[in-house]
């Protein structure tokens, strides 16, 4: 059963963030609603990560404002109610699996009985139960990065900051992690998501935010697809070759085809890469 959500978890407004002469991030604005996803999109260097490290407390904004479940990022009673996996961090190496995710839920105020629960939940649905007494100094890059995101959600936050969260990952670590996104999406958890996966923030995200310092798009992915799409992609597999028709063109070319086709419109990744260069 899905549920609609409708409470503004995040509201970002009119965000600046400047190092002297250098503007990181300038006149953001962007909101996280209840059970949604929200990925926003750049290449290296676009303000991704400045954004987020202010949106969980890290940083400080120079000017406009951040509110995030009601307070502000860096107060202890709103910092226990979000869930980050930052792009920089590793876990303690010299716990286990198990003990980091005790200690960061008892830290995020968890009593523990709750805490104990909640750790045995999260290392079943992360695949971690075997590993619970393993030194985190002897998991792989993957296992670690998993390890992170469980630590993130042990605490069940409202609000879940990932920047960059499957970087490290096997495919099918990938798809798990997805299908726990999406189940805790569900249940009504808002989620902002930085990625350099266009696949990923396609089958994820609700809404994307093209970023490049500023907020250059925004919009579902349809909407967006729909926006910067002058032309459809023609597969005939008839053949095996793609073809590039106009809009008012494909009625007309897909008429004259025979046998197996498929018509849509160009991929995330084909407008992220027209949005961008046109940007730059």
């Amino acid at each position: 059963m899905l549920y609609k959500f409708d409470v503004m978890l995040l509201n970002v407004n009119h965000l600046w963030k400047k190092y002297k002469n250098f503007v990181a991030n300038e006149d953001v604005t962007l909101h996280v609603d209840e059970g949604e996803i929200v990925a926003l999109l750049g290449p290296n260097g676009a303000g991704k990560t400045t954004l987020v490290k202010q949106v969980y407390g890290e940083l400080y904004p120079t000017k406009g404002e951040i509110e995030v479940l009601g307070g502000k990022p860096w107060e202890g009673k709103i910092k226990r109610k979000m869930g980050v996996i930052p792009q920089e961090c590793v876990p303690y190496g010299d716990l286990t699996v198990e003990d980091n995710l005790y200690y960061i839920a008892r830290i995020k105020g968890l009593d523990r009985n709750t805490a104990q629960r909640n750790v045995q939940d999260i290392m079943e649905k992360l695949d971690l139960s075997k590993r619970k007494k393993v030194m985190t100094r002897d998991l792989s890059g993957g296992l670690k990065r998993r390890l992170l995101i469980g630590m993130a959600l042990v605490n069940s936050p409202s609000l879940i900051i990932l920047d960059e969260p499957t970087t490290g990952l096997d495919p099918e670590a990938r798809r798990d992690v997805w299908n726990l996104l999406l189940s805790l999406k569900e249940q009504g958890k808002g989620m902002l998501l930085t990625t350099h996966y266009l696949d990923e923030a396609e089958r994820l995200a609700d809404r994307i935010y093209f970023l490049n310092r500023k907020v250059i798009s925004e919009g579902t992915p349809s909407q967006i697809k729909e926006k910067f799409s002058a032309y459809y992609e023609v597969i005939d597999y008839s053949t095996g070759k793609t073809y590039y028709v106009k809009e008012d063109e494909i009625k007309d070319f897909v008429a004259k085809l025979n046998g197996r086709f498929e018509v849509r419109l160009p991929s995330l990744e084909e407008i992220y890469l027209k949005v961008i260069n046109n940007d730059s």
